[in-house]
């Protein structure tokens, strides 16, 4: 499984927003050390093996949260917020647009990874949203994912935090993700 280069800038945006350049060049320098391919530049379409992927998160979510996972559904909601606040997805969707955004999130893990399915299921205001099939079952996909879709729910209705359960979750051990969003009417 690889994880496509935009998932790298958009940490890198988080980064330099959150912490400043200097700081995520002086991290970044230091992971090239580890993982050589974080010494190159990093284009859209560029291939990162995931577990490289993987040591680069842990390490920065080390480094700049004290190790708290947690951060990795901050990280999906940052994401969400500039990608249809100023980034790619600002001209796609309008506000309150939550089951147009809901059944777009497929699109979203498509364009970040290479294996492994997200899928949407929309019923009156409830979607699930489930992932499955990833080779190498990490919370970072389960956060980071859901929290980009919460994030852009949230985004899309103003900021009111959307209500969803986790039904399943590599969090809780499961071999895939299952979670439950109620879309305000």
């Amino acid at each position: 499984m690889d994880v496509k280069g935009v998932a790298f800038l958009a940490r890198q945006t988080l980064a330099v927003q959150s912490f400043g350049e200097a700081a995520w060049k002086g991290f970044l320098a230091e992971q090239a050390k580890r993982d050589p391919l974080f010494g190159q530049p990093i284009m859209p379409v560029t291939r990162i093996p995931a577990d490289a992927f993987l040591r680069l998160n842990e390490a920065f979510t080390q480094r700049f949260y004290a190790g708290d996972t947690k951060a990795y559904w901050q990280y999906g909601v940052k994401s969400a917020e500039y990608a249809l606040g100023q980034g790619q997805l600002r001209t796609m969707f309008g506000k309150d647009d939550f089951r147009r955004f809901a059944l777009f999130t497929p699109g979203i893990w498509k364009g970040y990874f290479t294996e492994g399915e997200l899928t949407a299921q929309l019923q009156q205001n409830v979607v699930e949203l489930r992932i499955t099939g990833v080779p190498r079952p990490h919370v970072y996909f389960e956060l980071a994912v859901m929290g980009f879709a919460a994030g852009g729910l949230s985004y899309l209705g103003g900021g009111r935090e959307i209500h969803h359960e986790v039904l399943k979750g590599f969090s809780k051990g499961d071999l895939e993700v299952l979670y439950r969003f109620t879309l305000p009417g």
